[in-house]
């Protein structure tokens, strides 16, 4: 039985993944993560304390200034790092990356930063880690004009809007059940790796 905790729970692919872990409870224990606990320390070293596995999907990817999301995404994985090593706590993390990491754009740099952070952290305490890059992610429940751009053009098709490409580029995808048999799939493996790449493993 594996205690598996979720920041972002109540996001797109959180509340998937949350939801997908619960068809096998004899396996898994799902401890309740809440937005807020970010801004409560202590039920922040709580929740690390009762999980073998957190999986990190907590992040901020839009703002009007590019800067606030490098901020926010960063200081997120610095306040679950500080809540580790204040509960000395190990458990195996797994980090939501995104091919944007490669982006000269803010949200990919903070991607790629906390990423590396959190590898350092697992080094120096000799902590599993997986840093997951995903490509753009779609399915059900995804809202347009924020975390999915497939939703987005579904949204503006079934609307009578003219869709618009802002960049002309090959986009890259997966889907949101397929994701989440990956995370659950690295859940299950008991090694580190520091850069999983989803899109190549599908």
């Amino acid at each position: 039985m594996l205690n598996i905790g979720i920041t972002g729970q109540s996001g797109f692919i959180g509340t998937h993944l949350y939801n997908t872990l619960a068809l096998d409870p004899e396996k898994y224990t799902r401890i309740p993560f809440k937005n807020e606990y970010f801004t409560t320390n202590v039920k922040l070293k709580t929740f690390v304390q009762q999980c073998d596995v957190i999986i990190h999907l907590a992040a901020m990817n839009r703002h009007n200034d590019p800067q606030v999301i490098y901020q926010t995404n960063i200081e997120l994985v610095n306040q679950l790092i500080q809540a580790l090593e204040d509960t000395n706590s190990t458990p195996h993390v797994l980090f939501a990356s995104s091919t944007q990491e490669e982006r000269d754009n803010q949200y990919g740099q903070s991607k790629k930063a906390g990423r590396y952070l959190l590898e350092q952290w697992a080094k120096k305490n000799k902590a599993w880690f997986t840093g997951l890059v995903i490509p753009n992610v779609f399915g059900p429940f995804g809202n347009p004009y924020y975390n999915s751009v497939v939703a987005t053009f579904c949204h503006q098709l079934t609307h009578r809007e003219q869709p618009r490409i802002d960049i002309d580029t090959e986009l890259k995808l997966i889907y949101v059940g397929e994701l989440v048999a990956q995370f659950i799939n690295y859940i299950g493996i008991q090694d580190s790796e520091n850069v999983a790449d989803v899109e190549r493993k599908l």
